[in-house]
């Protein structure tokens, strides 16, 4: 595919060990690059808690030229907040976690030094900060990716405090940072580049959207054929998100069909009212919770379930691509969003990438949709596969990143 192999250096806090929607993201990514001819040095994060079981680099198959993990105390204590005073004075910003970019620096010079790369890649927070200074003092290509609002402050409520939400001080010269250095700024949606250029000044020759890749090398899975219908959420559905109106669904549809029977499970973080919620609308024998497994292993999971559940939060607009919803195209699996009318998840909907789609807010419409998938089951038509869209696949995404 490419006539010169492209070394990057690739910045990344959350990418391995492997735990979390954006970890994921990134991992794959790499999976992809590095299987298509890509020379990659990581430099990662050595995350000190979970809430979920992780799993390192080998277990995935990821070929790298290098992985730097780099380790930081993130409890308030004296050479904590002098690693932040420090990273002010490198960097002229700091906030809460800078420090890590501080001692990723280091690395990263020492790499830069080393190797002729054609870019640096930053994803997650504080990697920005790197990309920045190797910026400014190597004239470094940089490719900067936004998956979320940055500052974190101007998330969409009720995660955030909106596009005009205040942030903290200093602020206003991370923007400045984020608007003047970057060659390139990647986002995963349209909607998400059009929310952050309302506080943002980019020319969109400096933009590009690439979604979440759906890896070929794994899009292997085939639809078991099951005597009863088997639904499955995975991930977080704690506040803000809400299973609420779903679980009211349910339950409103099994009262319209008594004797059906619908697998359900649950996997990941639950609310803590979860247990509560069950009792109210009768399903306690209905639902299952299943424990947090390794990534691999909840892939593995998904693939002996019919149709893949995702529950979004109530926002005015759906600006946010979930890390699951390329797991689940992956894994062949008919999608059921649970979103905003107004968002990503409702355009691919509309788009045909994914068949089935509720107002978050409308728990009669998620009750009709339910049927709908019900009786799709009962027909095949449940197990009529959709192609991945273009813009997903990983020869697609891949081009992308050679083009830089």
């Amino acid at each position: 595919m490419q006539s010169k192999t492209k070394k990057i250096l690739f910045i990344a806090p959350a990418s391995f060990p492997i735990m979390g929607a954006e970890s994921i993201v990134n991992v794959k990514l790499l999976k992809a690059l590095s299987e298509n001819g890509f020379e990659i040095d990581v430099i990662s994060k050595d995350m000190k808690w979970a809430n979920y079981p992780y799993q390192q680099m080998d277990d995935f198959g990821v070929s790298l030229h290098s992985l730097t993990v780099i380790g930081v105390e993130n409890k308030l204590n004296f050479n904590t907040i002098f690693l932040h005073i420090m990273a002010f004075f490198t960097f002229g910003i700091t906030y809460k976690g800078a420090h890590w970019a501080l001692l990723a620096l280091k690395k990263a010079k020492q790499l830069v030094q080393k190797n002729n790369y054609n870019y640096v890649l930053t994803k997650n927070a504080p990697a920005e900060l790197v990309g920045y200074h190797l910026k400014k003092k190597y004239g470094l290509k940089w490719i900067a990716t936004w998956n979320d609002p940055f500052p974190a402050e101007k998330y969409p409520e009720p995660y955030g405090k909106g596009v005009n939400g205040k942030v903290f001080i200093g602020a206003k010269g991370l923007i400045n940072m984020m608007q003047k250095y970057p060659d390139k700024h990647i986002f995963p949606s349209n909607r998400l580049k059009n929310y952050m250029l309302k506080y943002l000044n980019i020319t969109n020759d400096k933009i590009e959207i690439i979604p979440h890749v759906v890896l070929a090398s794994e899009n292997t899975s085939t639809n078991p054929k099951h005597t009863f219908l088997k639904l499955l959420h995975t991930g977080n559905v704690a506040s803000p998100r809400n299973p609420e109106n779903f679980l009211n669904a349910l339950h409103l549809f099994y009262n319209e069909n008594p004797d059906v029977h619908i697998d359900t499970a649950f996997m990941g973080v639950l609310p803590d009212n979860f247990t509560d919620l069950l009792v109210k609308y009768n399903l306690t024998e209905k639902i299952k919770h299943l424990p947090s497994v390794e990534y691999t292993k909840s892939l593995e999971i998904i693939n002996t379930y019919d149709v893949a559940v995702i529950i979004e939060a109530a926002c005015e607009e759906g600006i946010f691509l979930p890390t699951k919803v390329s797991d689940y195209m992956q894994c062949k699996k008919q999608i059921f969003a649970i979103s905003p009318s107004i968002g990503v998840l409702h355009d691919l909907y509309e788009e045909g990438s994914i068949r089935y789609f509720a107002d978050c807010n409308d728990v009669y419409a998620i009750k009709t949709m339910l049927q709908t998938i019900y009786n799709d089951f009962l027909t095949g038509e449940l197990f009529v596969e959709i192609p991945v869209k273009k813009e997903f696949t990983e020869k697609e995404i891949v081009e992308k990143y050679n083009k830089f």
